[in-house]
């Protein structure tokens, strides 16, 4: 199914997508796509191959996009929080395999949660956040909590998966994951020696 509203959008900016992303042959599909005109089986095979791939992947950059402006002017109306757990975790570039089903947000006005689109905001009050370490994404100023910051909130959140999932990135990049990686070694679980004679090996 061929998103009309994406397709609109690329036809009004000729000029930044050609030839950057479509070669003229495939702008003129979308011209013809944007019109309602019938296409020509080989420009019906054009859609069905690379072309699909570009406007599947814009399709989902510009819902993000959207996900990603909403949660902004949510959180803007917070004014005083931070996001946490797993998704702070992704952001700090330590969780590009798994994507957050719940965003947890540390703030000093909400308690409770929240849906904005296909995400669950869970807001956790606090009295003060004025002594927690987090950054502001230049791009979307969403503020995130530091990897060190992010341990001391699952304190708070309870979260053991991504209690979990923080003590194998600990263990795994060390200081280049903690700056104060001496301060937190000792949670890395220690590991268990296996007297393989027991199995009469």
């Amino acid at each position: 199914m061929v998103n009309q509203q994406l397709i609109k959008k690329l036809v009004n900016f000729e000029a930044d997508v050609v030839p950057a992303l479509f070669k003229p042959v495939q702008f003129n599909i979308l011209k013809k796509l944007n019109t309602g005109k019938k296409l020509k089986d080989n420009e019906k095979r054009y859609l069905r191959g690379k072309m699909k791939e570009k406007l599947h992947l814009l399709e989902e950059l510009e819902n993000k996009e959207e996900i990603s402006n909403k949660l902004n002017t949510f959180l803007n109306s917070v004014s005083s929080y931070y996001i946490t757990g797993l998704e702070a975790l992704k952001h700090n570039g330590y969780g590009w395999y798994f994507e957050p089903k719940v965003v947890e947000v540390i703030n000093t006005k909400i308690e409770g949660k929240i849906r904005i689109e296909n995400k669950t905001l869970k807001l956790i009050r606090v009295k003060s956040i004025e002594n927690s370490k987090y950054t502001v994404d230049k791009n979307t100023g969403l503020k995130y909590a530091t990897n060190e910051q992010i341990i001391k909130d699952i304190g708070i959140t309870k979260n053991e998966y991504a209690k979990k999932i923080w003590l194998q990135m600990l263990s795994r990049y060390k200081k280049m994951f903690a700056k104060n990686y001496n301060n937190f070694k000792s949670l890395i679980p220690k590991q268990k020696i296996i007297n393989y004679e027991k199995f009469g090996v």
